[in-house]
């Protein structure tokens, strides 16, 4: 990653630590550049700890010199202090019941600066990362390229764009979860105890989420059926009425519309990031085979290994819908 180092940066990363610190604290650096692509109109921008500390668990240390050197500070909110209602201090502020993570801006202008290319491959050590580079090179790749991404967490390689063109008629099927992101926003939900009746009855009757909305919507297609979900997800403001789709699914709308209170897209990062967690932290770091690449909320396999990979996957998450397609 090409990224701007400030003198006063710099001069921050030079006094923390030996050399190898130092270099994760450059690398701290790049990752906060990197985010800070995603600031709203304040500046302040979303940096979840798990990304910080994928690079170095002691990332924190770094986090307090830049802010002791006036380079970031903390996104805060006035709070009372439990006793008397009417006397409130500020206090740093993240949510984990609302996904809400800390939030940082930059204190001075980081588009002046040295250009220093910056070594982000922390991964490289995972388990997912060396199951992901040896099957490509099974598959005959040799210019290997995996990255991961900050907004959703999600993994990138030489066929996430290609896999149903290059692998077909191969050997590969693909195991994925029917209406992924719209299961995952239920579980989520259930999870912190919001009940949506009808958004609930959905998959408490295992019903199929874009068929279902279709028909009570009277949506064209099954396609305008996905793109209104996804509307729904990733607009900056409410669904226009002629959907109707939030006063279909009231509750579900209110909890979007919380994780959306920064920044509207934080709610496609959010169940981006859940799916990653389970896609890729989990299935594929703790993959019983060899071979396996995931695309997403999809896990590719050999035919031979389907059988033992479902198996595998619905003993993990019996509470997603798996379906399995033939490349």
């Amino acid at each position: 990653m090409i990224v701007k180092v400030p003198k006063l940066v710099k001069y921050s990363i030079g006094s923390v630590g030996n050399k190898t610190f130092q270099s994760t604290a450059l690398k701290i650096y790049a990752a906060l550049y990197d985010l800070s692509k995603k600031k709203n109109s304040e500046g302040f921008f979303p940096v979840p700890s798990v990304y910080l500390r994928d690079i170095n668990k002691k990332y924190f240390i770094i986090i307090d010199k830049f802010i002791e050197d006036g380079i970031i500070e903390y996104f805060t909110r006035q709070v009372s202090d439990g006793k008397d209602i009417f006397t409130t201090h500020e206090r740093k502020y993240y949510n984990k019941r609302l996904n809400q993570c800390m939030r940082y801006r930059f204190l001075i202008n980081i588009e002046n600066g040295e250009e220093i290319d910056v070594d982000m491959d922390s991964n490289k050590q995972k388990r997912w990362y060396k199951i992901t580079k040896d099957s490509l090179e099974q598959l005959g790749y040799k210019n290997i390229k995996i990255s991961r991404d900050s907004f959703g967490r999600r993994v990138h390689h030489n066929l996430t764009q290609t896999y149903k063109h290059e692998l077909e008629n191969r050997g590969f099927m693909v195991i994925d979860s029917k209406c992924s992101q719209p299961r995952l926003l239920y579980l989520m939900m259930k999870n912190k105890g919001i009940v949506d009746q009808q958004y609930n009855y959905i998959f408490e009757n295992n019903l199929d989420f874009y068929t279902h909305i279709l028909n009570h919507l009277n949506l064209g297609d099954r396609q305008e059926a996905k793109d209104l979900f996804m509307y729904w997800l990733n607009s900056e403001s409410y669904i226009p009425n002629k959907y109707k789709i939030n006063n279909l699914f009231p509750e579900a709308s209110k909890y979007i519309k919380s994780l959306k209170n920064k920044n509207y897209k934080d709610s496609s990062s959010t169940l981006q990031r859940e799916e990653s967690k389970i896609w890729i932290d989990d299935i594929l770091n703790n993959l019983p085979f060899s071979f396996g690449l995931t695309i997403h909320d999809s896990l590719i396999v050999r035919d031979k290994d389907i059988i033992e990979a479902l198996k595998y996957c619905k003993s993990k998450y019996p509470q997603i819908e798996f379906s399995v397609n033939e490349l």
